[in-house]
């Protein structure tokens, strides 16, 4: 492989910091919002913010929703259109039930800027355990 090439691909495996400052908005049973400032140290190799951690986000707003109707969870899936780049700013995470069952319930969740501009739009499953 040529050396430029591998370099390319080494500077795919990156550091991403600052989910330990996300701000709890809004919470209630199948209801969360969160908010974040994008980290410089967060964007990926062409500037934007990375769409993992914008994953990450979502995933969380989704485990805090349901984590508020009492009951342990896991993620058991996750589906996310990412749809504008940001490389800066505040992002508003928005995570809301559309099915809650015995065993699952299932989020719609939504990322913008403070503009209303939709950054991502997601799904996630999350997997219910034992009452906390």
């Amino acid at each position: 492989m040529r050396q430029e090439i591998l370099e390319g691909i080494r500077r795919h495996v990156q550091s991403l910091e600052g989910l330990e400052h996300v701000q709890i908005l809004e919470i209630a049973p199948g209801h969360a919002k969160i908010a974040w400032d994008v980290h410089p140290s967060a964007l990926n190799l062409y500037g934007n913010l990375h769409g993992g951690l914008i994953f990450a986000l979502c995933d969380m707003a989704a485990g805090m929703a349901t984590y508020a109707y009492e009951v342990s969870n896991v993620t058991q899936q996750g589906c996310i259109h990412f749809i504008k780049s940001v490389n800066s700013g505040k992002l508003y995470v928005q995570a809301d039930a559309v099915h809650k069952g015995s065993r699952t319930v299932i989020h719609h969740v939504g990322v913008t800027t403070p503009e209303g501009k939709v950054v991502a739009d997601a799904t996630f499953t999350m997997f219910l355990f034992d009452p906390v």
